[in-house]
């Protein structure tokens, strides 16, 4: 099957409330679901659990011995006792029920509701979605929503990870909110996040470290005051008009910053690539939403971007998802966001950093 959602339970491992999410699969529930409920529509209803790595030998005299490898364990499900990955005996697993009760416990607070969660890569990965609040508009009737993303993984491929996330109403493109602090949580400590440069509202603990729900999610109860500044933000990058010679340079140079150089040929012409022209297309107006964010503004070249990646870019629905929540794709939507910001502060609107 061409999407990686998981499928071993024979149902696409996803639940959600409202709106279909990309692929038109999963288990829709009504408004209020329990967690159990949620734990076995999404495909979640399962445990990780571990085992020493073991192998046999085939020196002579030895056929018949089998052997544990210090220090390393496989992780399985318990559902189907499928393998997920090899690691060491000190990474720690986060539950896929963990996540699931994370986002209870912030709904018993108020203001979060669950509206997303599920399983990837036959559960090597699995993910939450909340909404914070009904959001507000940026220009008109362009509206954003703020979001909190949780996900962890049982291969190694990331962190646990809890961030927000901005969503425009009208394409259901995924803005990052930066624009405040980051901060990774190590042990029940905080530090300054400088993992990925521009990344902020964002929490992750590694799976050398335990996760401390708790500790998480008061760190991330400074999501309504970055939600506020983030907002303003947008909005004032609503009213910064921007040139058509600007929008070339910006959409080059984002371009050429993620351009592998090619061993021993010259650097190819970036304005030459289907990216670089489909890009200023949507600037010029192919965008979804094009009708209410102009065509001529700094948050309309931002919006470009971020319906390329999240529409456009990769060979599937699944690699553009994964790339634009956790990869490449993210990373690009921070350089733009980044880069609008710049000529916001340049022309006057935005105070610097």
């Amino acid at each position: 099957m061409a999407h990686m959602l998981d499928m071993t339970t024979g149902q696409a491992a996803i639940a959600y409330v409202g709106e279909a999410p990309w692929h038109k699969l999963g288990q829709r529930l009504t408004d209020g679901a329990d967690l159990e409920t949620w734990r076995r529509e999404a495909g979640l209803a399962y445990t990780v659990q571990r085992t020493p790595v073991l192998f046999q030998r085939a020196d002579a005299g030895a056929a018949d011995r089998i052997e544990a490898m210090e220090g390393r364990d496989v992780l399985y499900r318990s559902d189907s006792g499928s393998a997920l990955s090899v690691v060491s005996n000190g990474y720690y697993v986060v539950q896929p029920g963990e996540v699931l009760d994370f986002f209870g416990k912030l709904a018993q607070a108020g203001g979060f509701v669950l509206e997303t969660a599920g399983a990837l890569s036959d559960g090597k990965r699995v993910w939450g979605l909340a909404k914070v609040n009904d959001g507000a508009p940026v220009v008109g009737q362009d509206t954003v929503r703020p979001y909190l993303l949780l996900a962890t993984s049982y291969d190694g491929t990331m962190a646990t990870t809890a961030k927000f996330t901005a969503i425009r109403v009208v394409c259901h493109n995924t803005l990052t909110m930066a624009a405040g602090t980051g901060l990774n949580v190590t042990g029940g400590q905080t530090e300054q996040d400088t993992t990925e440069g521009a990344v902020v509202q964002c929490v992750r603990v590694p799976h050398m470290k335990k996760f401390d729900a708790g500790a998480v999610r008061q760190q991330l109860g400074i999501v309504l005051t970055a939600w506020d500044r983030w907002l303003v933000q947008a909005r004032l990058l609503a009213q910064v008009d921007v040139t058509q010679a600007q929008a070339d340079k910006f959409m080059a140079d984002l371009l050429l910053s993620v351009q592998a150089t090619p061993k021993g040929r010259p650097q190819p012409d970036v304005r030459a690539s289907r990216s670089y022209k489909r890009l200023m297309d949507l600037f010029g107006g192919a965008q979804i939403g094009a009708d209410l964010c102009g065509t001529k503004s700094a948050w309309a070249l931002l919006n470009a971007v971020t319906d390329y990646v999240d529409h456009e870019r990769g060979r599937s629905d699944d690699t553009r998802m994964t790339s634009a929540w956790f990869g490449a794709g993210e990373g690009l939507k921070l350089k733009a966001w980044d880069a609008v910001r710049e000529i916001a502060v340049k022309a006057g609107a935005i105070e610097p950093a």
